[in-house]
């Protein structure tokens, strides 16, 4: 009985007891808590890009937005140009318009932490093991060492 009464609150509320039907046929749709964040440049070694602890979200909606946001552990406040600039390597931030074409997404950048990523389609490559999503990068110039290449590879788990 508690449990009909229960669904029956939650459908008055517009709430499901159910995945919704977007979740189903777009497995990236929802909320995702980075896990790790490696850099690799110049095909060397991975680094931990944002440190061991990095923070982080990315939040894929049903209506096709990607939000991505993550940052460096162990960040201070800034007290000075010099800081700020150190702020900016230390974090990614972007969103706009996602599609999936495969084993990639991309997002239509339309507002981005780096202004030359406006007006750019984003690639990434994933795949999606239990409630973990993973993402790679391709190989481009590092927006924050100048001449040097990178990718990342990027662990999220799905937000419960």
């Amino acid at each position: 009985m508690r449990l009909l009464l229960l669904s029956l609150g939650l459908a008055f509320l517009g709430v499901s007891a159910h995945p919704s039907p977007d979740t189903e046929q777009n497995p990236l749709v929802g909320s995702w808590r980075m896990v790790s964040y490696q850099r690799i440049l110049d095909n060397g070694a991975p680094q931990n890009g944002l440190g061991e602890h990095p923070k982080g979200f990315v939040i894929l909606t049903p209506e096709g937005r990607a939000v991505l946001l993550t940052t460096a552990d162990g960040r201070k406040p800034a007290t000075s140009d010099a800081d700020r600039a150190e702020l900016w390597k230390s974090m990614v931030a972007y969103t706009g318009k996602y599609r999936v074409e495969g084993g990639d997404f991309i997002t239509s950048v339309d507002v981005s932490w780096n202004e030359e990523w406006n007006g750019t389609e984003q690639r990434r490559h994933f795949k999606i093991e239990d409630d973990k999503l993973i993402l790679t990068t391709s190989p481009a110039p590092s927006p924050i060492y100048p001449g040097k290449t990178y990718y990342a590879r990027v662990v999220f788990e799905r937000e419960k």
